[in-house]
């Protein structure tokens, strides 16, 4: 049994709502380029990267700041914590994390990018360090 038009239509139109019953909001989907009616979580998802110098870095799509504009725009916001109850977002120029390297086109006006912390996690007597990125439509 289907949707009704008004169901139907709130569950499509609403950030806050998962159409396509992914565990992913449409805002989540549509910020990071996924489809919010086909199930493709581990495929847009924003996701760390490793490296062996001590930073924590993740790595994600996003809109270009060409097509991203207007009522619809989405801001990403990136941020570091030791603790997981204070966070330090892009923002904050000084400790804050940072975009590395450029940005690379992917098409459809998105690209990927590449943050990471500005602390090392041996850094502040080697407490754990975490990075995540989050979204926000206007």
């Amino acid at each position: 049994m289907g949707k009704s038009g008004d169901k139907a239509a709130y569950l499509f139109n609403r950030d806050d709502q998962d159409s396509d019953g992914d565990g992913l909001t449409n805002l989540e989907e549509r910020a990071f380029g996924g489809d919010s009616l086909m199930g493709d979580k581990r495929t847009i998802m924003p996701r760390a990267v490793r490296k062996n110098d001590g930073y924590e870095y993740i790595t994600f799509k996003k809109y270009q700041d060409a097509y991203n504009t207007g009522d619809d725009r989405i801001e990403y916001i990136v941020e570091t914590s030791r603790d997981l109850r204070t966070w330090i977002t892009d923002s904050d120029t000084t400790n804050g994390p940072l975009q590395v390297g450029n940005a690379v086109d992917v098409g459809g006006g998105m690209e990927k990018v590449v943050y990471r912390s500005r602390e090392k996690r041996t850094d502040n007597g080697g407490k754990q360090l975490y990075i995540r990125v989050r979204v926000k439509s206007k």
